[in-house]
């Protein structure tokens, strides 16, 4: 099974390639191993070396490294070599070049956004979740929860982003090339944020379990345990949207 490999940033971290494996070295510790045929995506938090030879290896592998800040913010991304340009990238590249696609495609993010809050609310148990907007609600969690674990869903969302950027990639979405930003969408970005909601009950119903706010490593496990659920949000954001798109008259 894949998983995502996480890289806490520190001074003198370097990341090598020795076939078939990323080399993670620090100092005053032993080299770790990361064999390329169990790693989904690669997420890196602060500062760490790479040599190229490893960028090539991941790139080869189609396997995306996401470069994130301390704070969750996206620094830049790699993204992984296709074979063959499929048939669904050049669906959505079109779609997204029509005349009035950039309103269709603000109509399906605002349709799933109002689906995404209301189904957080309903968690939540509200009495009014059927009519709950995300102004209301995000003034609400930022009350009720704790600042640590408010500050991160920030660090959530730049996870929640290289899974995007990675289940995009495997069809072709996404890449430099793709056209998609150039239509002035940033699909992975939105996908990232419409994906948060759907963590946001699981931050209020367990912050009160924890002394302190949650590390880095307790979110990008949170992220991997959801993994499938995560998957299936996706699936179902990205056929709404290309129905939103090639039903529009």
């Amino acid at each position: 099974m894949r998983r995502a490999l996480y890289l806490q940033g520190r001074t003198g971290m370097t990341v090598e390639y020795d076939e078939p494996a990323l080399v993670v070295t620090e100092p005053d510790k032993s080299r770790l191993l990361f064999p390329l045929v169990r790693v989904s995506r690669v997420v890196v938090c602060g500062e760490v070396e790479w040599n190229m030879a490893a960028l090539f290896a991941c790139a080869d592998a189609g396997i995306a490294v996401v470069f994130m800040s301390a704070s969750g913010e996206l620094r830049g991304r790699w993204l992984g070599s296709l074979a063959e340009r499929p048939r669904l990238l050049q669906q959505f590249t079109e779609l997204l070049r029509g005349p009035d696609a950039s309103l269709h495609y603000q109509d399906w993010f605002a349709a799933m956004r109002r689906m995404a809050v209301r189904s957080a609310a309903r968690r939540l148990r509200f009495a009014d979740w059927q009519t709950a907007d995300a102004d209301s609600l995000r003034h609400w969690l930022q009350r009720e929860l704790p600042d640590d674990w408010w500050l991160a869903g920030d660090i959530l969302r730049g996870y929640l982003l290289s899974f995007a950027i990675q289940y995009l990639g495997d069809f072709g979405l996404d890449g430099g090339d793709t056209g998609i930003d150039s239509a002035g969408v940033r699909l992975a970005d939105d996908l990232a944020g419409l994906l948060l909601w759907d963590f946001y009950p699981v931050l209020v119903s367990r912050h009160t379990s924890f002394a302190e706010g949650p590390d880095k490593r307790y979110l990008a496990g949170l992220v991997d345990k959801r993994g499938r659920r995560v998957e299936q949000l996706l699936r179902g954001l990205l056929n709404r949207l290309h129905r939103c798109l090639s039903e529009a008259p």
